[in-house]
């Protein structure tokens, strides 16, 4: 069991997918539960400063809030969505392989650029990235 998001953007383990969200809020220099600082809020997640917010990154908030079982976002958000993430790739690179269902498809890196071209053909389709 596990996620299988449409237009290809992400298939693995629910767990891949919060250990793929633990290292975007990393790179954004925050924390995805479960978090290494013990005195965080264990059901929520931060992001660091006022680099990035829910109106400077409405596509990175999305995916960082998203259901990881269920529902959908829409074209708009997953350009958004694509576009900030995007720039992140090369600091996400830097997090290597990480195992499991991440390094079988081909660590982070390529976890995100999937995921981004999945965002992608989602927008260029007019239609809904569906988390399944």
């Amino acid at each position: 069991m596990g996620l299988d998001c449409s237009h290809d953007a992400f298939h693995g383990a629910y767990s891949a997918f919060n250990r793929f969200r633990q290292i975007i809020a990393k790179v954004m220099g925050g924390s995805f539960p479960p978090h290494e600082d013990p005195e965080l809020e264990a059901n929520a997640w931060y992001w660091e400063g006022d680099d990035y917010s829910k109106e400077t990154h409405p596509g990175l908030y999305a995916f960082m809030m998203h259901s990881d079982c269920d529902g959908d976002m829409s074209p708009r958000i997953c350009k958004c969505v694509a576009d900030e993430m995007e720039v992140l790739l090369p600091e996400i690179e830097k997090h290597g392989m990480g195992g499991g269902h991440i390094e079988a498809a081909g660590g982070y890196k390529a976890v995100a650029e999937r995921f981004i071209a999945g965002c992608r053909a989602a927008h260029e389709a007019n239609e809904p990235l569906e988390f399944c």
